[in-house]
Order: C-alpha cells, then structure tokens, then sequence
C-alpha cells in the first residue's frame, strides 16, 4: 500500500487519505517500519484536519522533506490558527523535534501583517497608519510567542525587504518601539511570577525576553541612524549602486556579519575607504571591524578567485580588474592622507600568493605589477617587489635556479641572471617566461636599450628564432612580432639597426609577413626602404607573404607608388578600394601616383573608385580620367 497506493492519493483529498491510514490502523500497520507518525495519529490529525483547513496538502504537510510550516502557511487564519495550534506538537519537523505553536504563530503573524485578515481587519482611523493597526493587531498574540520567535516576527515586519519598500522609517520605529514595549510588560510580568530575568524557555530557546528585549533596542537604535546624513546622501543619490548600498544598510540591522559584507562589496567595487569608514562608524556598535579588516577580506577574496575557487566577487568581472579598483582605492586614500592601509598591507597579504608556485605565473606576476604601478615604493620595498617578481617566474620554469636578492638588486647583476637563462634555454614555454622576467624588471638602460649585441630584448627575439625548434613557424615569427610591438614607444623600443637585423632574420627563417610589418612599422624610413626592396623581390604574392594588415601597413607608408611595379600593387589596390573606412584618400594618393609619373595607374584608381564599369576602364580612359579629375 505505502509504495503503490499512497502515491496515487492526492494530497488535498483527505476523505481518501483518512480511508488510508484507518485501513492501516486496523490491519497493525503502524508497527511495521519506522514511521516519523503512526497511522492512529494520522487518522486523528485527518479528522481535525478536514474540519478546519480543507485546503491543506496533508501529504506535503506530513513529507519528511518539506517543511511542514509551509504546507499550513496558506491555509492558516484567525479562524483556525487556536485549533490547529493545538494540533502541531503531533508533527514532526525536518529535523524530528516537534512542532511549537509558538512556530506556528511566527507563520501566521507574519502572513497576518503583510495581507490582513477578512476577519480581523477593521477600517482603520483616517489619522492611523493602515501598517500601525496591523502591527497592533499582531501584537495580541506576542504571548504566544517564544522570545526568539517574537523576534522572527518583528524583524520581518521591520527589517525585510517588503518593509524596506512599503513602510516609512518613522512606522518602522513606532512599531519596533511597541514591541518593545510588549517585550517590557512580558519581563515585568516574569518577576511578578517570581521567575528568574534570564530563564529560558521550556522549548530550549536560548534567547530570553531580555535578550529580545535587547534585540529590539538595537534594531530601534539602527533605525535611528537612517537619519544620518550620510545614509541620507546614498539614499538621494543618482546612481543605483549607492542607492543599493542604502537599502542593503538598512537590511543589515548594524549586525556585524552583514555589514561586513556589505562593506567588502563596496570595497570590491572600487569604492573610496572613507566611505567605507563613514558605514561603519555610522552603525550601531560595535563592530569589531575597520577599514582594514574590510580591504584584508575583499583581498583574500580577490586571491580565492585567482586560485580558482568560487569566491563571490559582486559580478563577472576579471579578479585581475578588480583587484585594480581595490589598489586604486587604497593609492587614494594614501594620497589624501588617510592612514587607514598601507600599501605594505597590500603586500602582506598578496605575498603568499605571489610565492606560491602552485598556481600560474602570469596572474602572480599581473598582482605584482598592479601593486608596483600604483604605489611609490621604497628603494627597499622596489628592490623587494623585483626579487619577489624574479622569484616567483623562476620557481615555475627553473625551480633548480635558487635566486637571491644580490641576483636582482641592480642592472649588472640582472642581466648576468638573464645571459645565464637564456643561454640554458631552447624551449618556446622558456623564452615565454623570459619575456615575463623582462616584462617583470625596470628598463634597462639605455646603453643597453640601443645597443644591438646588449639589448635584452634583440637578444631574446634572435635566440628564439635561432635555437626554438617548433613546428608552428608562423606563430612563432608572430610571437616576435608581439614582443617588438610590446616595446612601442617606451624606451626599451629596439633600435633602427636592431630593427633591419631582426627583420633580416625573420626573413631568412621564410617568415616574410612578420619581417615586413616590422620594418613597415617603424617610423624610419631607411627601414621602409629596405621593406621596399623586399617587397619588390617577392614574385608570387599568397596568404603566406600578404595580408589585410600588411596591405594596410603599405598605405599607411605613402607606398602606393614605389609599389606600382610589384606583385603587391594588384592587392593594395583592392584592399584599398574595398575600405569603408574612409582611412585613406583615394584621389590624394592617385594625384601621388601621376606625380610619380604612373599617369595611367592613377586614372585606373580614380575610375575604379568612382564605381565605372569594368569594361570601361580602358588605358585611354584612365590616361583622360586622370587628365580629368587631377
């Protein structure tokens, strides 16, 4: 019966269900299995039950796996809230305990506050808050109530979010005020009775009535300070995100575990530390809890998501980015004088991080870098913040290379630790963590910048070219094309010489595109020269040697014209004509090209441009379009 016929009784049709547990009660079911409710007590629930809450779902009601609560919630009134009351302590909780009718008027009251009831709602005077009366009409059953379910009740009324939409501050105090004074009359009433001010309830609660009581004043004194002008000021501002702050203030109730994550959610959204310590010290205290502390867990959250676990960041953003906001919040709150976190906190805590070599080197390396880059650091504490960089790149690809401080702590002895790497590596994930190290280190000087047998830079790229055996040869010319362009403007930007080298290099190893942007792209126009004449050797022109970038890079050079007699001149052309852009001038560069003497190319350029037909273009009709239109 229990597997085939139970299930198939729906949980509304008692009449079926009380047919069910009599047959069990007389055949001695009841004494089979476990059973949270015996049949008997079924049947005697079932009858009460059908009486005065028809439209209760009796099987979720009894199922081990609901809350029993939640399937009496909709059916309870003031109707049938005293008998049922009576009938709870027969059904178990989740849990096993038995239910209070004390847990019972918690649900009620609550549903009674929020959507009233046909029987006890009464018009309300005209100068009477509708909210005020309900609350009134609630407070009657407050002895019904344990101490901890009393103040279930009233938090619900006062501090959630329904309450925060659709109640006044000022009702909200009024109403958090009479409980209070309910709260007084029930200990006054105790020691009138000779009971002790802190007995608890027979329940097991251990709140008591002076612990709600205490409770209540604290909720009343939060209440308070939505007044203060800084409260004030998220509240009326314009944007939504402190408008949010406002709200999720008001919910906290000054109890310290909220407010801390608010406060940290604030912090990870890159807002100022003194607004943060304005929050706080608004509160109700104490708290426990400084900026400090604030910025060291949104920190160790920060480092949670960058390990891989699933910290709660406030969105999608990178952990990288938001560490930035945090960084920054903390440089200006340093500039302005605030002696609130230091930036060798910063370090304090993002230095275990950083040395662990369990985790990936570039994270650890951006953490670093973002602390660097905004801070003035010491002499000391930069000496430091390098070493610690150098440490934690060599851990990951040479955990045989014990590094010291003495290794890092000037130029000479950095490029004798990068001469010895480089000379012991011949693989790509190799000269990708040397990169990282230079990346990692202050510029070199510039003795070493424009020398082309000094430079770190040149000699990395001319190694990986030489000695990095790989199969993808293309990725590889492109990966020294990144660490070229890397160096734009900055002053480690490799020399012209070092430039032509390089190139010459990247073309005798059959990689023509990345030799060709190289040269294109320096402003040098000796190495445009040598671009030319590389492109004027080039017979066959494919994918391998030409693409949008290259064409693009071309124009951008003014070398329409020396192009006219190579293979490429065709494809500049249509790459040209096909830009929507607008990035170049089609009749400037036509006028460049009858002024270079290719008088037909440029009318050719200008019919193409202005859409005539193709069988139109002819070599007359260029030679006169160009007469024409220049």
């Amino acid at each position: 019966m229990v597997k085939y016929i139970y299930p198939s009784i729906d949980g509304f049709d008692h009449e079926r269900l009380l047919y069910y547990f009599t047959l069990l009660e007389s055949f001695g079911c009841g004494d089979f299995g476990k059973y949270a409710i015996k049949p008997e007590t079924h049947v005697r629930l079932l009858k009460k039950f059908k009486v005065v809450a028809s439209g209760l779902n009796y099987k979720k009601l009894t199922d081990e796996n609901t809350d029993p609560l939640e399937a009496l919630e909709p059916v309870l009134s003031s109707q049938n809230i005293l008998s049922i009351s009576k009938l709870v302590p027969k059904i178990p909780d989740k849990d096993g305990r038995m239910l209070s009718p004390s847990a019972l008027y918690t649900v009620w009251l609550q549903k009674l506050f929020w959507t009233g009831d046909p029987h006890l709602a009464r018009p309300a005077p005209e100068s009477s808050s509708v909210w005020l009366r309900a609350c009134e009409v609630c407070l009657r059953y407050f002895d019904r109530l344990h101490p901890g379910d009393l103040i279930t009740v009233v938090d619900a009324i006062t501090f959630s979010p329904s309450a925060v939409t659709k109640l006044s501050v000022e009702e909200r105090k009024e109403m958090t005020r009479m409980a209070i004074k309910a709260v007084k009359h029930f200990i006054e009433k105790s020691r009138k009775r000779n009971l002790e001010e802190n007995i608890q309830e027979a329940n097991g609660s251990e709140m008591t009535y002076v612990d709600a009581l205490n409770h209540l004043e604290k909720s009343l004194a939060h209440l308070e300070t939505l007044n203060h002008s800084f409260i004030v000021s998220l509240k009326n501002s314009e944007q939504e995100i402190l408008q949010k702050y406002c709200k999720l203030y008001d919910l906290s109730r000054s109890e310290s575990g909220k407010l801390r994550d608010q406060a940290v959610a604030m912090c990870l959204d890159g807002q100022p530390l003194r607004m943060i310590q304005q929050l706080l010290e608004v509160a109700v205290g104490p708290l426990d809890l400084s900026p400090k502390d604030v910025v060291q867990s949104a920190i160790m959250k920060i480092i949670s998501a960058l390990s891989g676990g699933r910290a709660d960041l406030g969105g999608p953003g990178d952990p990288l980015q938001v560490l930035e906001g945090v960084v920054a919040a903390v440089h200006a709150s340093v500039d302005q004088g605030e002696a609130l976190v230091s930036p060798e906190d910063l370090l304090e805590w993002l230095r275990p991080f950083c040395a662990d070599d369990a985790w990936p080197v570039r994270p650890r390396i951006h953490v670093l870098q973002i602390v660097g880059q905004s801070f003035h650091l010491s002499e000391e504490d930069s000496k430091l913040l390098v070493f610690f960089r150098t440490e934690t790149i060599l851990k990951a690809t040479w955990p045989q290379r014990q590094v010291d401080i003495t290794d890092t702590d000037n130029e000479e002895s950095r490029c004798a630790l990068f001469a010895e790497l480089l000379e012991s590596s011949h693989q790509e994930a190799e000269f990708q963590h040397l990169v990282l190290l230079l990346q990692a280190w202050p510029p070199m000087s510039r003795d070493h910048a424009t020398s082309i047998t000094n430079n770190p830079w040149m000699r990395l790229a001319t190694a990986m070219l030489t000695r990095c055996a790989v199969e993808d040869k293309e990725g590889l010319g492109n990966e020294v094309l990144k660490i070229c362009r890397s160096l734009y403007n900055t002053k480690q930007m490799l020399p012209a010489e070092g430039v032509k080298e390089l190139s010459a290099l990247l073309w005798d190893q059959a990689l023509l595109l990345p030799a060709l942007k190289l040269l294109l792209e320096s402003q040098d126009e000796t190495l445009h020269a040598v671009a030319l004449e590389r492109v004027a050797g080039v017979a066959e022109v494919n994918d391998s040697n030409c693409d949008r970038e290259l064409l693009s890079l071309l124009l951008d050079a003014k070398l329409l014209g020396p192009c006219v007699s190579t293979a490429f001149y065709p494809r500049i052309v249509e790459h040209l004509l096909a830009s929507q852009q607008g990035r170049w001038d089609t009749e400037a560069l036509a006028r460049d090209l009858r002024e270079a003497g290719h008088e037909a190319e440029a009318g050719s350029l200008l019919l193409a441009a202005r859409g005539t037909h193709r069988a139109l273009r002819t070599f007359s009709m260029a030679l006169s379009a160009g007469r024409h239109w220049l």
